[in-house]
């Protein structure tokens, strides 16, 4: 099988797609044959060594961290999915042709959605979702999305919409009429307007662009309100906790919920229509250093996905 590994940490050129033996699931397991597996900025965060207090040293290291695909088989004790099941979910270096997954951490693909679209919801849309378990979310409250065209983006602007807050959503020149459909109440272009410079205060500011440091943040966040970070950042992570315990203003870290009933909740959303998922670009395994220079730029709106095994949705 083949499998996207990085034997060093480092830049574009450690990444290798490798041949490696396939995997056997062990109890509560299964082996899942991968049609579409999505980028996500961990990745070269990992990658990179940026977060080597979550991926340890031992080498090598795999990539992707959620999938959709068929599974091939299953491990002992598992009763709840056979061969042939369509699935999506978590699981372990997914950006390979097949991969291992828990079955805590799986659900099967409802017949709507296509195997690209699914393979988005484990990592950004559980992530997205976790957002509302952390933060009060209802009507009238201001909410900040800087980034929210981007993969956990565009899942948090139309959630917190649905709740009925006032969204205000940061966004380049391209996804200005997107943030506009899903409901954003105001629009605005980085490009032209400094948020920090605005002189609105937010009682959430959900940080998807990784530019926007809580520290300045802090400057436009109301008393009782609260930062929250879609990425670990070390040098945040001390100080905003202590903080925590001092101040008024909050600092929280979204967390992925990839478990069987978030993966269903966020699914049914996309499935009815209530969410609308954006695909950037499909792209081969093969032509992996591409895409994750295009997905690093941050000038995809929505989500890059590999597509695998003749899924034939490659575009």
């Amino acid at each position: 099988m083949k499998k996207l590994v990085y034997r060093a940490f480092g830049g574009l050129d450690v990444l290798d797609l490798a041949e490696v033996p396939v995997p056997t699931p062990g109890a509560g397991e299964v082996l899942v044959r991968v049609k579409a597996a999505a980028i996500n900025p961990v990745d070269w965060k990992m990658r990179e060594g940026q977060v080597k207090f979550l991926t340890g040293w031992r080498m090598p290291q795999g990539q992707g961290l959620e999938f959709a695909g068929v599974v091939e088989r299953v491990g002992r004790g598992v009763t709840e999915y056979a061969p042939g099941d369509e699935v999506f979910g978590a699981g372990k270096d997914c950006i390979a042709d097949v991969c291992l997954a828990k079955v805590e951490r799986i659900a099967k693909k409802p017949a709507p959605l296509s195997f690209v679209v699914a393979s988005t919801i484990a990592g950004v849309g559980t992530t997205a979702a976790s957002v509302f378990d952390r933060v009060s979310v209802g009507a009238g409250t201001e909410v900040l999305v800087n980034g929210a065209t981007g993969g956990i983006g565009m899942f948090a602007t139309q959630m917190a919409v649905r709740r009925g807050a006032h969204v205000t959503a940061v966004v380049s020149d391209k996804g200005m009429a997107l943030a506009e459909r899903w409901g954003a109440q105001r629009v605005v272009n980085y490009r032209s307007t400094k948020i920090l410079d605005d002189g609105r205060p937010y009682d959430v500011i959900l940080e998807l662009s990784d530019k926007l440091p809580f520290k300045a943040g802090k400057a436009i966040l109301k008393p009782g309100g609260t930062f929250v970070a879609s990425l670990p950042n070390p040098a945040e992570l001390i100080p905003g906790f202590l903080g925590n315990l001092v101040s008024s203003r909050k600092y929280a870290l979204m967390g992925m919920r990839a478990k069987h009933d978030a993966l269903q909740a966020v699914a049914s959303e996309v499935a009815t229509g209530s969410v609308e998922v954006v695909i950037g670009e499909t792209i081969a395994l093969e032509d992996f250093r591409e895409a994750y220079a295009r997905a690093a730029s941050g000038k995809l709106l929505g989500k890059s996905v590999f597509v695998m095994n003749d899924q034939g949705e490659r575009r």
